[in-house]
């Protein structure tokens, strides 16, 4: 599961930037936790059942957006997604439509 492996290796150095930690990983599945045993969502992430490229088109998760406590931590991570490679598709910018925490 060489895609699988390459996803893990990418989130480990995104993730814990948002606020997250390991929570467990197998060679099937890995998954993460909020940090310091904080509240809130955990990450689950399985091999595709079905092979073909990816598309924002297509159904499944599309988006995921993670509240930080600094604009710098928003600076650090989406550059830290520049040095990865990542396609950004907008850069960060703040939405007043959506509260502060």
């Amino acid at each position: 599961m060489p895609d699988l492996a390459a996803a893990k290796a990418y989130y480990d150095q995104i993730l814990p930037m948002a606020g997250f930690e390991e929570f467990f990983a197998a060679d099937e599945e890995f998954s993460y936790r909020p940090a310091n045993g904080k509240p809130g969502t955990y990450l689950f992430f399985y091999p595709a059942q079905k092979p073909g490229d990816y598309s924002r088109h297509r159904t499944g998760l599309q988006h995921l957006a993670f509240t930080v406590r600094t604009r710098s931590a928003v600076e650090a991570l989406h550059a830290r997604a520049i040095e990865l490679g990542s396609l950004i598709l907008h850069a960060p910018r703040h939405f007043p439509e959506y509260p502060a925490p």
